[in-house]
């Protein structure tokens, strides 16, 4: 595992001009296959408490693939101008390629094994998410654990670099939250970090995802972004097992 001066890990991968699908072809493991982003979500015990969080929480992560997800996106008012011009650039690199309407829209996507010896972290794995059959989000995901936390370690692959979030998980009651926010005396790895071949540099933005269950296979979630602490960008999700609408 490749540690960096911060020591955590941190994905060694790193994209070209275009990331969609492509960056797949080198760094897919296809003799191996995964269901969910996580493996096993025990490994965030004890701050995961599961005889009482929602067992629909559960099986999402560890079974993403058996879900469909409808998503909202919400560009704030005074970011818009900005998220057109970015708009612009990540339909040519296809990541983090989002609608700038706020219409529902269904992302489609598979998740996929990722060669560990290029990734350097823990069983990493790839969710591939499209819009209308153009890619949004290539997100590698993996784990590390610091002390008694674990944390969620999500590297996003572009240009010649590596964007990482690492989250902590926080259960409130049945739902779930996951955040990057990074509280002022806190020696938390949390944060968001950009990565370049010999470099590392902390970013002013956080995220943080609420997770509830709202029905029988049903869940709802919201993405909010920051910069700054201003919010710049809102994401709401509607995730449904697929045997619902069977």
């Amino acid at each position: 595992m490749i540690m960096n001066n911060r020591s955590f890990p941190v994905s060694q991968i790193r994209g070209r001009k275009v990331i969609g699908e492509e960056i797949l072809k080198e760094i897919a493991d296809r003799t191996f296959y995964y269901s969910g982003l996580v493996s096993d979500m025990s490994i965030y015990e004890p701050h995961l408490e599961f005889h009482c969080l929602s067992p629909t929480i559960k099986h999402f992560y560890e079974n993403t693939t058996e879900y469909r997800l409808f998503a909202s996106v919400k560009w704030h008012r005074w970011f818009k101008p900005l998220a057109m011009i970015y708009r612009f650039f990540s339909r040519r690199i296809l990541q983090i390629n989002l609608p700038l309407s706020r219409k529902w829209v269904e992302m489609r996507g598979d998740i996929f094994s990722v060669k560990e010896h290029m990734d350097g972290r823990r069983q990493p794995r790839a969710w591939v998410r499209k819009v209308n059959e153009e890619v949004c989000f290539v997100a590698l995901y993996s784990w590390h654990k610091k002390g008694e936390r674990t944390y969620m370690n999500i590297g996003l692959p572009l240009p010649f670099s590596t964007m990482t979030g690492i989250l902590e998980l926080n259960q409130y009651g049945r739902s779930l939250k996951l955040s990057s926010r990074k509280k002022r005396t806190s020696k938390a790895d949390t944060g968001t970090y950009l990565s370049t071949k010999n470099k590392q540099f902390p970013l002013p933005i956080d995220e943080e995802f609420f997770v509830e269950q709202v029905g029988a296979g049903s869940l709802k979630a919201q993405h909010d972004m920051r910069i700054f602490s201003i919010p710049f960008l809102t994401i709401d999700y509607v995730i449904r097992h697929k045997a619902l609408n069977e």
